[in-house]
């Protein structure tokens, strides 16, 4: 009898007391590659044993989810019966005591089936917790044939963009009885290991970006990522890394089918072919293109909207996130895809080109931690700096730098600290290196224009405004700002965005003094180099 590890085992015993000791609908959160499909098989049939007239029907939203975890629990118990209803795989079994079900095909047919005793819902995540939508429906209409109704959820994300946690005494989800934390799976090696990169890319500009339901809009978001320069850059860093590091196969996620032509285009350059699947691949294409990715035969497959769950390819050994979003679901489905143990990967190698890694942290650190990140100076592996040691190479964080994140971080202590007790005002001021400038224009109702000047400082940004349409006051201080600099006087903010650019300004300004006055940060010195190459206070 095959022998589950020792997590799924206790994710086991945890949901069956849940439901013995409790009322409501239990969920397991297990990472993508961690064995959702023998769990519910050996859920499956522990009930059945236990209780022979248990009906039970696990549900999925895509076909491949609904063969893969019928095909698990037939080759567990072959004599168990069980039946597919799924309009895509052309099966309708109605009668069975075991149903395995797209919610696409059962959503308004209810009343096909008896009364069931447990419903299994598969990347229970897509549950809406809000109106309606076809789980709910179904649900609902399952409940009213049988009010003693169980529903189990599973799934390695267990919140929602916009939303946040699945489970809340009012949803359909009530708690989470059993979570594997992934960085644990990963050190226990029934994960593999993962090596996070940022990749070098033209410097995304997505600010103003129009969000629906909290998410960025595609088709705004691909007219800032899916330019020349951008992709063009992005490929020949992803090229370079994956010829370096000889990586087999590699998954890539876009944004539009016409981003995918692009990145597929751009790759014919390198000598690199590559398959595309979308909504609108047909399933015959799909299932070739699969096949030949999973054997090998395809190094590169282009993605949209498609992969990011029910995809089962072990081979992968690189995920490339071309794609920038707003939700962390998202970013640990397509991570995922690169988590699966296989003969012939070490680890995966996951390359970040949308600044997700920055947003959303590497999912290899615990849930609930703050993600603060440190960079390899050996491998660029990007982890979770309160390991002090890369995981991939070694690599250990040099004392000055151990020196300055600890002085970061009492800075932040500091910070909260100040929020309890109304008296301290002010932080020790502290000097950011300046990586970098942006200039945009600010605008007031019923106020003139102004420059606002953006210091990137690692991954905090400090701002402050040149006042060259204002009063007297406004552009003398201005004026003073842009000699002390050693720039042009510019007759208004107009001008200065024409002809001034923020690689200008960084040029000269190398760090700055700062400090908060209650939660927004002021400039208390600048440190700039002057003409001749010396430093200079200002």
């Amino acid at each position: 009898m095959l022998k589950p590890r020792p997590y799924q085992s206790e994710a086991i015993d945890a949901v069956n007391a849940a439901l013995r000791e409790r009322d409501d609908n239990p969920a397991i959160v297990l990472p993508t590659g961690a064995g959702k499909s023998l769990v519910m098989a050996l859920l499956v049939e522990q009930w059945i044993s236990v209780c022979p007239d248990f009906r039970i029907m696990i549900l999925a939203h895509r076909k491949e989810l609904v063969e893969q975890n019928a095909a698990e629990l037939a080759g567990l118990n072959a004599s168990l019966s069980i039946g597919v209803y799924a309009a895509s795989l052309r099966q309708r079994d109605t009668r069975k005591q075991i149903t395995f079900a797209s919610i696409d095909s059962v959503a308004k047919r209810a009343d096909d089936f008896p009364a069931q005793n447990v419903l299994l819902i598969d990347e229970a995540h897509r549950i809406p917790v809000r109106g309606e939508g076809k789980y709910r429906k179904f649900i609902h209409a399952m409940t009213a044939r049988n009010p003693g109704l169980r529903v189990v959820g599973l799934t390695a994300t267990p919140y929602r963009m916009g939303t946040g946690a699945i489970c809340h005494r009012d949803h359909i989800l009530n708690h989470v009885c059993y979570e594997a934390n992934v960085g644990n799976l990963i050190r226990d090696g029934y994960l593999s290991q993962i090596r996070t990169i940022e990749g070098e890319h033209s410097a995304l500009d997505l600010e103003g970006v129009k969000k629906t339901a909290g998410e960025f809009n595609l088709k705004d978001l691909a007219l800032r990522v899916d330019k020349d320069e951008v992709v063009s850059q992005a490929v020949k860093d992803m090229t370079a890394k994956v010829r370096s590091e000889s990586r087999k196969s590699i998954i890539v996620f876009c944004i539009d089918i016409e981003h995918c032509k692009h990145v597929r285009t751009e790759l014919r350059k390198y000598g690199v072919d590559a398959g595309i699947v979308t909504g609108s691949t047909t399933w015959k294409e799909r299932e070739r293109l699969v096949e030949d990715f999973k054997a090998g035969r395809i190094q590169y497959l282009l993605s949209v909207n498609v992969f990011f769950e029910g995809f089962n390819a072990k081979r992968v050994d690189c995920v490339v996130m071309l794609r920038p979003t707003q939700s962390k679901g998202l970013w640990v489905q397509a991570i995922g895809r690169g988590l699966r143990l296989h003969e012939d990967k070490q680890d995966c190698l996951v390359l970040d080109y949308g600044d997700n890694i920055i947003k959303h942290g590497p999912i290899d650190i615990d849930e609930g931690e703050q993600v603060k990140l440190a960079k390899c100076g050996q491998c660029e592996n990007v982890f979770s700096r309160a390991v002090k040691k890369c995981p991939s190479c070694g690599w250990e964080i040099p004392p000055l730098q151990r020196e300055i994140f600890e002085a970061k971080d009492e800075r932040e202590r500091q910070m909260h600290a100040a929020k309890a007790h109304a008296g301290m005002l002010l932080a020790k001021p502290r000097w950011m290196p300046v990586n970098g400038v942006s200039l945009r224009l600010h605008r007031k109702a019923g106020k003139p224009d102004s420059v606002r000047v953006e210091y990137m400082c690692g991954m905090t940004v400090v701002k402050e405004w040149l006042l060259l349409d204002h009063g007297s006051y406004g552009i003398s201080k201005a004026r003073k700002w842009l000699s002390d600099r050693g720039l042009p006087m510019y007759a208004s903010s107009a001008d200065m965005l024409e002809h001034c650019t923020g690689a200008m300004i960084a040029d000269v300004v190398k760090s700055l003094l700062v400090r908060y006055e209650g939660k927004y940060l002021r400039i208390a010195a600048t440190d700039i180099v002057t003409p001749d190459g010396n430093s200079k206070l200002i």
